[in-house]
């Protein structure tokens, strides 16, 4: 009996004005297991200009158009916007219908989104309102580390008032959920003090005893393997070693998380959405509309997320 194919992965172009459609490209370079959501004329002159093979699969609906003046074009721009976010929901869209096994999302332009009139930050905030407004995560993971954010795309001084007890307990959740499911048995995380040196008891902040140690004994009164709250500079160093007994840090806000991934894996780390009803991987660096069309991006970021989407989906 033949078996029929697994579904491809499907992958977005990204922004067409940054380098989305140039990491996309080179990451599918003679793939058959990946299907291309863009505009399949604007596909074809960047897979011209960077003189690279045109991917074998494509999927161009008509929401996806984009003027291909706007390809490479380095700053953000309605049109741009427009196409990318479509892209992402008609991706979303094949995946939950089992004409795809895992969505990989190149680079978007949260500017560009803003002037489509677009009401979300990110991938993630866009991707949970398709679904229903459904509580996600933001999970970045390298060869050395994994963090799980409390908070994603929020100003600095609005953390201290978004971090809340059932806040933490639901990304320790999600966070050991994802793991165990995945290949790490009985995970144990480790929590980032919000507050220099854990708010040392009140000089810097209340919110480690206030918020952050109840929601930890919380977090393990439902039976999670939850340790902390650590303070973020001595934590990251330890749980970056090979001998670690965490299988993820769980920060409290964007950069206390993602500094330090980026800064022992950039360029090879990937970003997993938990809490969606699909698999999503995306890499870990934006647009970079400075280097846009000139040859230059590196496509490894991205084709570590596809590995990693692959791997997932396939369990």
């Amino acid at each position: 009996m033949t078996r029929s194919p697994a579904p491809p992965l499907v992958v977005t172009l990204g922004d067409p004005a940054g380098i989305g459609p140039e990491v996309a490209l080179r990451a599918l370079e003679g793939r058959r297991d990946c299907l291309l959501v863009g505009d399949a004329a604007l596909i074809a002159a960047a897979a011209e200009r960077l003189a690279v093979a045109p991917p074998l699969r494509v999927h161009s609906p008509p929401e996806v158009a984009c003027p291909p003046a706007l390809l490479f074009s380095g700053a953000p721009h309605a049109d741009c916007g427009r196409a990318a976010a479509a892209a992402v929901r008609e991706g979303a869209r094949l995946v939950a219908q089992g004409e795809g096994s895992a969505l990989v999302t190149a680079p978007l332009n949260k500017e560009a989104l803003g002037l489509a009139g677009e009401p979300f930050p990110g991938h993630t905030e866009l991707l949970a309102h398709h679904f229903g407004g459904c509580r996600v995560r933001m999970l970045l993971q390298g060869p050395s580390l994994r963090v799980v954010l409390v908070t994603i795309h929020e100003a600095l001084r609005k953390v201290p008032e978004l971090i809340d007890e059932a806040g933490i307990v639901e990304t320790c959740a999600l966070a050991a959920g994802f793991l165990a499911a995945h290949g790490v048995a009985a995970p144990r995380l480790a929590v980032c003090a919000l507050n220099p040196h854990g708010g040392d008891n009140g000089r810097f902040g209340d919110e480690d005893q206030r918020v952050v140690a109840p929601a930890i004994a919380a977090a393990r009164a439902q039976g999670l393997d939850v340790h902390g709250p650590f303070a973020a500079d001595t934590l990251f160093p330890q749980a970056a070693r090979p001998d670690s007994p965490y299988a993820a840090v769980i920060a409290m806000y964007h950069d206390q998380g993602l500094i330090p991934v980026k800064l022992a894996s950039f360029g090879t780390a990937t970003n997993v959405t938990l809490g969606l009803p699909i698999v999503r991987t995306s890499p870990d660096h934006g647009t970079a509309f400075d280097i846009a069309g000139q040859g230059l991006a590196d496509p490894s970021s991205m084709e570590a997320a596809l590995r990693v989407a692959a791997e997932l989906a396939a369990r």
